[in-house]
């Protein structure tokens, strides 16, 4: 069988419709997965704005109550409940779940209950500074005085501790913020540095 002109010019059509065809699907699966991908991190940015501004809220106020440690407690307490009323923490928390990746959940984690033991800490020493008050019975006074050097180097520390861990979330959060959709396109298996 003779190959004429037209059927040559049929096939050679028919194979580059199929070929143009297949670029176009590659090309838009491609947009697809870049498009997502690049979702995907705007949300991230979006948590990772969102948590930072939290929890950069929780470290000032701590700084404000340890550079005025005898300040009352009640004080104390509504300043903290106030950075909470501000913030949506339950929708922090959800979209980090969603969208967060393992790093930075576990550096929100380590934040949050580095700033709980801070804060559990500073109101038992808060109680009992107030122990050690005038008007109180002589024994719950003098055990109060006795215990007072030495919880409020373990208030320091906790604060310390609160610091270093949120600045350790600031780096892991900036990683993920300037880095990650970097590291992703160039090698999937590579992990954020910690």
């Amino acid at each position: 069988m003779e190959i004429t002109p037209v059927i040559a010019t049929l096939v050679g059509a028919g194979f580059g419709s199929f070929t143009t065809a297949m670029v176009a699907l590659g090309v838009q699966k491609a947009t697809r997965t870049r498009e997502r991908e690049n979702k995907l991190w705007e949300r991230q940015v979006a948590v990772i704005e969102e948590s930072l501004k939290h929890e950069r809220a929780l470290a000032l106020k701590r700084q404000q109550v340890m550079s005025d440690p005898q300040s009352d407690s009640v004080a104390v307490f509504d300043v903290m409940s106030g950075v909470y009323k501000d913030a949506d923490v339950a929708k922090i928390s959800t979209n980090l779940e969603l969208y967060g990746t393992t790093v930075m959940q576990e550096a929100h984690a380590a934040a949050f209950e580095a700033f709980r033991e801070w804060l559990l800490e500073f109101f038992k020493w808060q109680t009992t500074r107030k122990l050690a008050e005038p008007g109180q019975p002589e024994q719950v006074r003098a055990d109060a005085e006795l215990a007072l050097p030495q919880l409020w180097p373990s208030v320091e520390a906790l604060s310390a501790k609160a610091d270093a861990a949120y600045a350790e979330l600031v780096e892991v959060m900036r990683a993920t913020a300037i880095f990650e959709p970097v590291v992703k396109r160039v090698n999937q298996s590579k992990k954020l540095p910690r």
